[in-house]
């Protein structure tokens, strides 16, 4: 049995609610192409994220904005620190060593004892750097990197009841997310899924109101369980409020989840990145995916390309041994929001998905408008790279559950064999319809 005896799948809407869908889709992909900066601001007065402030920094003097934790710098601890080294981290109080279950991280965050301008915290990393130490400012991870704003979801409807496909070769989705909300679903599609860390859906916005991503990592696992409904799923929670984590915070769940499945064949699905700083990746979460694909042979790590439209590699997409997927329309053409380029491996429709969602309110703040309300056994719409990566994790678990002897990064070479290329998006995989524009 092959993925092309059952995808893509197909689309069971009514033509009222493809009609109410291409609307909510609109506003969506319009704003994916556009500039947050509003939002950007929104997240930084709060200054909550992740437990520490954040400044938001724009490498090019364009609309790209990249999120940096304020006065803080990751360096790589492997080599002693003397002389120019020792000077530069002086001005700095590490903090304490991570020490998890089989993995003792080199990279430590380091915070600057008095407030020091990003210019000025750039030059230190630099200095470290010149002298051989791996160092760069602290990123914030953002899921899917542009902060969608007002791309917020639209209601939909399930495509159908829940069903098995009778696969029963054992194989594991871990989702590093916004974790799984604790709502109680009565339609099967969230049943025997585990929750590692619970998304509260509200710790920012008013209380009957779901924040800008709630919902993001309970999204992603009904794509999962629409392609993949005999695997496992595991969904983890890495984010702090309004669905950033922190290079570190990342790098620790990615390690996590493979330790949690030693022993299985296990996809890590990461609908999340940065993109690099100064030429230098996130350096914990660059460890951690060396780390899992030198120590976890039957682990495979899929993750989104980003949605800043550029060729511009996206972290953890773009390091060497993960696999990148991009967006395309329902069409198959590129989808404008996408990051591209020849580190793409493959890409997906990613405009329009339909899935799983929470009930609740959107949008998160009281002054805008339209209100949405979704109501209990929720689905909806959403569109971006965090919605194609979980439709490649949910194809290569499918396969490995239809041949106990496929290695995922065999069976995701299985999976793109014979695909059409489209340059700077890699392999067009057709799974979910979409909806078209």
């Amino acid at each position: 049995m092959t993925i092309e005896s059952h995808w893509p799948l197909e689309d069971r809407r009514s033509a009222e609610q493809l009609a109410n869908d291409q609307r909510d889709v609109r506003r969506q992909v319009e704003v994916l192409r556009t500039a947050q900066h509003d939002i950007v601001e929104r997240i930084r007065a709060r200054r909550r994220t992740v437990g520490r402030p954040i400044v938001s920094y724009a490498p090019d003097g364009g609309d790209r904005r990249i999120l940096l934790a304020e006065n803080q710098l990751v360096v790589d601890t492997a080599r002693a620190a003397d002389g120019p080294v020792r000077e530069v981290l002086d001005r700095y109080r590490g903090e304490q060593e991570h020490e998890g279950p089989g993995w003792r991280r080199r990279t430590r965050v380091f915070t600057s004892r008095d407030p020091r301008r990003l210019d000025l915290l750039r030059a230190d990393a630099d200095t470290l750097r010149r002298h051989g130490i791996p160092a760069g400012v602290n990123v914030i991870v953002p899921l899917g990197y542009v902060i969608k704003g007002n791309s917020y979801p639209g209601v939909s409807t399930a495509p159908g009841p829940f069903a098995t496909n009778g696969a029963t070769a054992p194989v594991r989705v871990a989702i590093v997310d916004t974790g799984l909300t604790d709502q109680p679903r009565t339609d099967d599609w969230m049943h025997e899924v585990r929750n590692e860390g619970t998304d509260p859906l509200d710790e920012v916005a008013p209380s009957t109101r779901i924040d800008w991503f709630g919902g993001h990592g309970t999204f992603a696992a009904g794509i999962v369980r629409q392609i993949a409904p005999d695997c496992e799923v595991w969904v983890y929670r890495f984010t702090g409020p309004d669905g950033l984590g922190s290079d570190e915070a990342a790098a620790d769940m990615l390690v996590r989840a493979a330790d949690d499945a030693a022993g299985h064949r296990l996809i890590i699905n990461a609908s999340f990145g940065a993109p690099a700083v100064d030429g230098i990746p996130p350096l914990a979460m660059k460890e951690a995916v060396d780390h899992i694909h030198d120590t976890y042979e039957n682990a495979l790590i899929v993750a989104s390309a980003g949605n800043d439209g550029l060729d511009v590699e996206h972290y953890p997409a773009a390091f060497p041994g993960v696999k990148a997927v991009g967006a395309l329309n329902s069409d198959l053409t590129p989808a404008a929001f996408s990051n591209h380029g020849s580190w793409l491996d493959c890409s997906a429709v990613g405009v329009g998905i339909v899935s799983t969602f929470v009930k609740g309110l959107l949008p998160p703040e009281l002054d805008l408008s339209p209100t949405i309300e979704f109501g209990p056994d929720s689905w909806a719409t959403w569109s971006g790279t965090s919605f194609t990566a979980p439709q490649i994790s949910a194809a290569v678990a499918a396969l490995c559950g239809e041949d106990a002897g496929l290695s995922p990064r065999q069976a995701f070479e299985q999976l793109v064999a014979g695909r059409p290329d489209r340059p700077d998006y890699g392999k067009v995989v057709h799974l979910l319809p979409g909806t078209p524009l």
